[in-house]
């Protein structure tokens, strides 16, 4: 597997739960490359899979997220640091939200609500902006590029 940008600046359609059996496959598959890649979060399109899904590792916990949504959010924004295996040479001040309420589906269709806050929040935030097309590049403020390599 590989990063593949064909899709990255596309909104992706819902995922259908007609097959659950692939999309636990694929949702198995991204963890595996997430964390080879030493990440804690890939969307199913930074690897070339049209597919409303992402999977984040945080606080050894591991996320499927399929057809994830943000429900509320708390108005306190942070700005801290990020990076992306897209862009694996810039790392970037971006503004996130400190605490949020999502909703996502397991693999079977079945959804939950849950509260993140901290590096949780932040990367749900990330890879639901993949899903809809926008990287962290877009949510950056002038001069807040923290490094970049050439």
């Amino acid at each position: 597997m590989k990063i593949d940008n064909k899709y990255l600046r596309q909104v992706i359609p819902e995922i259908s739960f007609s097959n659950t059996m692939a999309n636990l496959t694929l949702a198995n598959l991204l963890v595996k490359f997430m964390q080879q890649s030493r990440a804690i979060g890939l969307a199913a399109n930074q690897v070339g899979y049209q597919k409303r899904l992402f999977v984040m590792q945080v606080d050894n916990k591991i996320f499927h997220c399929f057809n994830p949504e943000i429900v509320d959010f708390r108005q306190d924004i942070v700005n801290n640091a990020e990076g992306c295996l897209s862009f694996p040479k810039d790392i970037l001040k971006v503004d996130r939200f400190s605490e949020i309420l999502v909703k996502y589906a397991n693999y079977r269709g079945e959804y939950s609500t849950e509260e993140l806050s901290g590096l949780a929040a932040r990367c749900f935030q990330h890879e639901l902006d993949h899903l809809n097309g926008i990287t962290m590049h877009q949510r950056i403020k002038e001069n807040t590029h923290v490094s970049s390599e050439s």
